[in-house]
């Protein structure tokens, strides 16, 4: 696996030692400027999630399996800057962590580490491991997960989750879990108001996944490739 990173060293390292560990794969490290890799989205000082065609059409034609941590704050989509950030995604080949949102004791997405390292390199480490385990874990028994905001009902939608919140496969929806007045997520047809980050570092596994997901593990080849 390759790790391309924005001038985030220390980041690249740390979630290159937890995938290792975990999928067993190895990984390379490069980094790369990527000013223009995201869609610019300025009504909310920020990056559509998807990469621009000129970088996205080459990687995802590469055999190799990818994983971008990049710095900028990205959005799925444009009708709410409150409720349309996401941590990271999974598409093809391609992975992406965001760090912009993981620095803070809340949400807001900022360029200095505001907490204990240790924390906020957990965070990024379960969120690379998490985003990795889509292509990699093949769980039957994942539901469709989805953000609704309590007070105005915008939805936004999160793909397919574990069901169990100790599993790093399990979705969150915010740095710590939101009150039930201020929304939730919904996984399948059941309310959660456990999605938060923080709160599933704090329960999550040893090993990360559970019995289920651990079970239907798959590493694709393009994992192994040099």
């Amino acid at each position: 696996m390759l790790i391309l990173h924005e001038n985030l060293p220390r980041e690249a390292e740390k979630v290159a030692e937890a995938l290792k560990k975990v999928y067993g794969f190895p990984v390379e490290l490069e980094s790369r400027n990527m000013d223009n890799w995201f869609i610019p989205l300025p009504k909310f000082n920020g990056f559509f999630y998807y990469l621009t065609n000129s970088i996205e059409i080459p990687l995802l034609q590469r055999k190799k399996n990818i994983q971008i941590i990049t710095s900028k704050d990205i959005y799925a989509q444009d009708k709410s800057k409150e409720d349309d950030w996401i941590l990271g995604y999974c598409r093809g080949n391609i992975t992406v962590s965001s760090t912009a949102r993981l620095k803070r004791s809340d949400n807001q997405p900022s360029d200095k580490i505001e907490i204990p390292e240790v924390l906020y390199f957990s965070r990024l480490e379960s969120l690379s491991i998490h985003e990795v385990g889509h292509s990699a874990v093949k769980g039957k028994h994942f539901k469709p997960a989805e953000w609704v905001n309590a007070k105005t009902g915008h939805r936004l939608e999160l793909g397919p989750h574990c069901d169990d919140n100790r599993c790093v496969m399990y979705e969150v929806v915010d740095i710590r879990a939101p009150k039930p007045e201020e929304g939730f997520m919904l996984l399948g047809e059941d309310k959660k108001f456990d999605a938060g980050m923080d709160d599933g570092l704090g329960r999550m596994y040893p090993g990360y996944f559970c019995e289920r997901c651990k079970s239907c593990i798959e590493i694709p080849e393009s994992y192994f490739i040099k």
